[in-house]
Formats: C-alpha cells, structure tokens, sequence
C-alpha cells in the first residue's frame, strides 16, 4: 500500500552502496524512517528533493517496518539556508535537538508547523543576510519545542514555591521546570543564574508565534545565558 506525507527531511543515514534511510517528520505521523533504494547512483532521481532541510511530498511503500520511498515531490529547499554558513549552523544545531527530542511515528501537527515555521523565517533572514536573528529565532524555536512537548518553563513565578520572583536574583533550574527564587534556588544543587532580559525572552517566546520574535534585541550576555538555559532544559528532558 502506498501512502503520501508532507514531511520535512531531517537526516539521512547510508546504508549499503546505493541505499539511504531518511529520518524524516511528517504533519500526518510524526517522524518516520523512510528508505530509498539505489538513491546513491549517479543517475538517481529522488537524491535532490531528499537532501537535508527540504520540505516535500514523499510517496512510501509501506508493509511492516518501514516504507521503501517510491517518489517524492519538491515543495520547499530552503536555498538561501544552504548557501549561509552561520544560519545552516544554527538549523543543524536545532534539528539536532528536534531529533533528539521526538518519539517515533507520533503524530503532532502543531510540532511539524513549528518547524516548517522555523525553517521559514530563518531562510527569509539568511536572505536578508540578518545573521543577528539567528540565535533568536533557534532559542525561540527550542523553547516553543519544549512547550509543545508539554515541558514549558515556568517563568512567572518560582517554579518551586510558586512564590514571586524578585528583579535580578533569580535562578533556572531544569528538574523544577523553570525559573526558582533565591531562597529555593539555596536548596537546588544545579541550578543556573538567569538574567532579567532572559526570563523576559522567555516569557515572550512562549506567547507569540515564532514569525513574531525577529524584532527582540538581546545583549551578548543574555543570548549567551540562554544558550546556557536551553542547553541545560534539553540534556534534563533527554536524558
């Protein structure tokens, strides 16, 4: 039985001389694994609507296990990411994340048009040349993610006490989901200090849509916290 998806191609694994498996995330099942054989050979068709960051339709043949690719439709390939060394780290980096975060064939629409939307903004700035908005847009990525996923932080009030949080003393901590005052943070043993404009990031990120966020400008020392804070709320969950 064949079925179609529209997915977004996250990776690609060789397998053999001519074969591939692509990890792909679909609107219609989640992320799936999809082989295309002979897809190495130097007259291969499907090769170039399968490459890394590419939205397409994809047709799979599908009995038990995964589906044996039988053609694939073009819809999106994000050329301007591609040719922007700094944007395609940035998006590498995310889809790292992405991969490591979701479960197998687990249907999230909400999920796929949050990528697409990423990858969307971030080829309109690597066309703009706007490598500033870069970090803004993967950090917002990461924390609309978490929150899709049903780990949103909790950043209006202590995540541990649910006690106000006082201006410039307040910590993250990744076990209690959030933001923790002072005396909570004095019971944490990992814990990280979170700057005023970062808890501020963060609240707006998780209140408006990612195309929303090209206009929020962040001091080096913030943006670097909330590389920190990210970094940590992700290795907590994936772990």
């Amino acid at each position: 039985m064949e079925y179609k998806y529209n997915a977004i191609v996250l990776n690609k694994i060789d397998t053999g001389e001519t074969d591939r498996v692509y990890v792909v995330y679909t609107r219609e099942a989640g992320r799936i694994l999809a082989r295309a054989i002979g897809v190495k050979k130097p007259n291969a068709k499907l090769a170039g609507n399968l490459e890394s960051i590419t939205q397409c339709e994809i047709f799979l043949a599908k009995g038990k296990g995964r589906g044996n690719v039988t053609g694939v439709i073009g819809v999106e390939n994000f050329l301007a990411i591609k040719a922007n060394i700094f944007a395609l780290e940035k998006v590498f980096t995310a889809l790292k994340i992405f991969n490591r975060l979701m479960t197998q064939e687990e249907k999230d629409e909400k999920t796929f048009q949050l990528l697409l939307d990423y990858l969307l903004v971030m080829d309109k700035s690597a066309k703009e040349e706007n490598d500033l908005k870069f970090d803004i847009y993967t950090l917002g990525f990461i924390f609309k993610l978490l929150q899709n996923l049903g780990y949103k932080q909790e950043v209006k009030k202590c995540s541990a006490c649910a006690g106000k949080l006082v201006s410039g003393e307040n910590y993250f901590s990744a076990q209690r989901g959030g933001i923790i005052c002072p005396a909570c943070a004095k019971l944490e043993t990992r814990k990280i200090r979170i700057t005023d404009e970062a808890v501020k990031f963060i609240r707006i990120v998780l209140e408006n849509k990612i195309e929303n966020l090209g206009k929020i400008k962040l001091e080096k020392k913030s943006l670097d916290n909330l590389k920190v804070v990210a970094q940590e709320a992700v290795r907590w969950i994936a772990n």
